[in-house]
């Protein structure tokens, strides 16, 4: 959230100046496109993985044994293996007492300010809707115009117009013709889209300047459909002049906008040749497409993957636990394939196997070690009626504390009592990095059995540990 914040704020700022340095007063129809585009982009694009778009796909690891040799020498510890299984671990039952967690005032402190900003906007469109409620309005066209002198300023939302009881016919057509502009052009989708976005986006400095060029640029558009009208410039001018008002009513486009020095330069401008207008626009879009991609790789390099070196149990000639012809290396490699699939932008699952083949213990402990990975999972299933999902760390490892954190999230994740944390020193757990064993089912119960069997059941448990392993890597 704080990385994300920073960035768009830096990215929002940039693309303001971008849009003051080749755009502004360039051309209006173009500065309206620019501006609601830097909204979209510049608060998007730190959530936007672009960076995977330069990426390969570098085949997995593939490791070539030969499986008869490797039996031959390794026969002896498959057998102790297999013996040592989990009968001589310390189980530790999961502490009832809370963990101590620093509170962190922030999203309460964002969320206080947000509620406060949206019922800001609900009570502006409230008074906005009170206002057309309570007048009375004659039609013209697709237009409800308002005439009279409780208006204290002429405005439009939309198609409902409200012009001051203005005596004068020269001006009242000026005005009117203005306020039809805005409703044409639809200015108050914008001014809405702003206000909707700044409910939630308020910490973003930009966005409050966008908003005021926005409106600004609304006024320009108007005074030029006027002008395109036929009317005299200067007449026009000190009409925009003698109806300056401090006041504007929110949501709304109104004629009496306060900034009318620019206005009536703008009306003087002369505009730039068609060439240097075309370099100036064309510069700003790839600036602007610039920025794009800098906040989309600033965004990623300040939020890395988590990333999980997933080992599925046994595999090849190591068959695992055995019933009814139902091997567990095989559910092992099925649930580790699903778990693959879920890998996102926030976590990504790298597996140690991705076919059925035998890696020795120290072999795929080598592997975890070097391995750039944050975690290694190792999933496994017991031969044994334990009724629950059974995490393993290794209370000697110099990552013990974390590991034995990490193993009760995903334990907690099944919401089963009679899961347990235990501890353990089997040869996967013996490395440096947090390191987790975790049975996530036993072959010992037929029904059981013939959930982790299912191609249903192996897809909700790797959601479950998916969703779990997404809340560790917030949490790191």
């Amino acid at each position: 959230m704080i990385a994300y914040s920073i960035i768009s704020i830096l990215s929002l700022s940039l693309c303001y100046f971008i849009y003051l340095a080749f755009v502004k007063t360039k051309n209006h129809q173009f500065s309206r496109f620019f501006l609601l585009l830097i909204l979209v982009g510049g608060l998007s694009a730190p959530l936007l993985p672009i960076s995977n778009l330069f990426e390969s796909n570098l085949p997995p690891i593939n490791f070539d044994f030969n499986a008869e040799e490797i039996f031959a020498e390794h026969s002896g510890e498959l057998k102790s293996a297999s013996s040592n299984d989990l009968g001589s671990e310390k189980t530790l039952i999961p502490s009832e007492e809370n963990k101590p967690n620093s509170l962190n005032i922030l999203p309460i402190f964002f969320w206080l300010i947000t509620a406060v900003f949206i019922l800001r906007f609900a009570w502006n469109l409230s008074l906005v809707y009170r206002k057309i409620k309570a007048s009375n309005f004659e039609k013209q066209g697709k237009y409800q115009l308002s005439f009279s002198i409780n208006n204290d300023e002429s405005f439009s939302f939309f198609n409902y117009i409200f012009i001051e009881d203005e005596k004068n016919e020269t001006t009242l057509e000026y005005i009117l013709t203005h306020e039809k502009a805005h409703a044409d052009q639809f200015h108050s989708v914008d001014l809405l889209f702003v206000e909707v976005l700044l409910c939630f986006f308020w910490f973003n400095p930009a966005l409050w300047f966008l908003k005021k060029e926005i409106i600004q640029n609304h006024e320009f558009l108007a005074d030029e459909a006027v002008l395109k009208q036929g009317f005299e410039r200067n007449d026009y001018a000190s009409t925009i002049f003698n109806f300056c008002r401090a006041k504007q009513t929110s949501l709304a486009s109104s004629f009496s906008f306060i900034n009318t020095k620019k206005r009536i330069t703008m009306i003087y401008k002369h505009h730039p040749s068609k060439p240097k207008l075309l370099l100036n626009l064309f510069s700003a879009l790839i600036l602007f497409a610039s920025v794009l991609v800098f906040s989309s790789f600033a965004a990623e390099k300040s939020d890395p993957k988590f990333v999980v070196l997933l080992d599925a149990g046994h595999g090849g000639i190591d068959p695992g636990n055995l019933r009814h012809g139902i091997l567990e290396k095989d559910i092992n490699l099925k649930l580790a394939l699903a778990l693959e699939k879920l890998s996102d932008r926030k976590v990504e699952i790298r597996l140690l196997r991705d076919k059925d083949e035998f890696i020795d213990l120290n072999q795929r402990l080598e592997i975890a070690k070097t391995s750039d990975a944050d975690l290694l999972l190792s999933l496994h299933l017991s031969a044994r009626d334990r009724h629950g999902v059974q995490g393993f760390y290794n209370p000697e490892s110099s990552s013990a504390a974390e590991s034995k954190e990490i193993a009760a999230d995903l334990v907690a994740i099944f919401q089963n009592k009679a899961s347990k944390i235990n501890e353990a020193k089997f040869i996967i757990l013996q490395g440096t990095k947090p390191s987790i064993l975790l049975e996530v089912g036993d072959l010992a119960n037929n029904e059981n059995l013939n959930y982790l069997n299912s191609k249903v059941g192996q897809e909700e448990i790797a959601r479950n540990l998916f969703k779990s392993l997404k809340t560790i890597a917030v949490n790191r």
